[in-house]
């Protein structure tokens, strides 16, 4: 159920998703500070500039920095994604506005 108590079909449920890298900044065992990890975002709301403040303080709240968007896309429904994880993610998006999926390994520096 959303805020409004009306159940949300996530077959008609557009989600805009992102993709890029951001680095860790924190000193816990979850990530390696100073090191890029991918992630993917997805935002329940499909206007990307009027969401870009809320997603650097989401990420930056916790831990990372130096974010960098590197594509984003439009998602019809929940049926175009067949990732368990993802899945998850679009359907945390759905009731939270925003959810974020980091890859667990660091991408390697050249």
């Amino acid at each position: 159920m959303n805020s409004d108590d009306k159940p949300i079909n996530l077959m008609e449920s557009k989600m805009l998703i992102l993709n890029g890298s951001a680095e860790y900044m924190l000193t816990n065992n979850e990530h390696v500070q100073g090191s890029r990890y991918g992630f993917n975002i997805f935002v329940k709301k499909d206007d990307l500039n009027s969401q870009l403040a809320d997603i650097e303080k989401y990420l930056v709240d916790r831990g990372w920095d130096n974010i960098e968007i590197t594509d984003n896309g439009l998602i019809e429904n929940i049926e175009g994604i067949n990732h368990a994880i993802l899945i998850e993610a679009f359907k945390k998006a759905q009731h939270e506005g925003l959810s974020v999926v980091v890859n667990n390994n660091a991408i390697e520096s050249n």
